[in-house]
C-alpha cells in the first residue's frame, strides 16, 4: 500500500525505532515542484523534544536531526528518560530551511530510578545500525499579523474603498 506515514517506537528509555513511507504521490509532487534528484532535497527526519498544551503537543527549543537514513526504517540512540518525543520527515530548501513533509506520533520514553544505571542500547542488535541525532539551532521568527487576511492575498477592510460589487469580489 502507498501512504504517508511515519511513526516513532520506545525501545527503551534512550533507543526509539523510527519507520515511515512517503507516498509515490508525494514524494512525485515534492520532485515536480523543486525539479531536482530526491537526494538533492537534504531528506532529514528531524525530532522535537515535546511539551504538552491545551492545543496538543508543541516542540522545544530541544531538536535534533539526521539526514534520512537509507529504507524506510531506523534505530535511534541519545533520547532522555522520561521526555516527550515526536519527528518529522521533511526536505532542506535551496535556504537550507526545513519543509515538513510528515510527522510522526508522539512517544514518551520510560523514566529511569535513579538508583539505576543508565544501560546502552539494551534492545537493539549488535547488527543493527543505530543514528544518533544532532543538536540543530533553529532561529525563531516574528510573523506579521494582518487584521484582514484573504487565502490569496491581504487586503484592506471595505470601509477604506467601495465594496467590489463585481461577482467574486468579498461582499459581506
Amino acid at each position: 500500500m502507498d501512504r504517508d506515514s511515519l511513526h516513532l517506537l520506545v525501545q527503551s528509555w534512550a533507543n526509539l525505532f523510527a519507520y515511515w513511507q512517503l507516498s509515490s504521490r508525494k514524494k512525485k509532487m515534492v520532485l515536480d515542484h523543486f525539479q531536482t534528484d530526491w537526494l538533492l532535497l537534504g531528506p532529514t527526519l528531524r525530532f522535537y523534544e515535546a511539551t504538552e498544551h491545551a492545543a496538543g503537543f508543541h516542540g522545544t527549543d530541544n531538536v535534533s536531526e539526521l539526514p534520512l537514513p537509507q529504507g524506510e526504517c531506523c534505530f535511534l540512540s541519545g533520547f532522555l528518560p522520561g521526555r516527550l518525543y515526536f519527528a518529522e520527515l521533511g526536505i532542506k530548501n535551496d535556504q537550507g530551511h526545513f519543509l515538513p513533509l510528515l510527522r510522526s506520533n508522539t512517544i514518551q520514553t520510560p523514566h529511569i530510578h535513579t538508583n539505576q544505571e543508565f544501560p546502552s542500547n539494551e534492545f537493539t542488535k549488535n547488527d543493527q545500525v543505530t543514528y544518533r541525532p544532532t543538536a540543530v539551532s533553529i532561529q525563531l521568527m516574528t510573523s506579521k499579523t494582518y487584521e484582514q487576511f484573504s487565502a490569496y492575498t491581504v487586503y484592506l477592510p471595505k470601509c477604506v474603498y467601495p465594496a467590489d460589487t463585481e461577482f467574486g469580489g468579498d461582499i459581506d
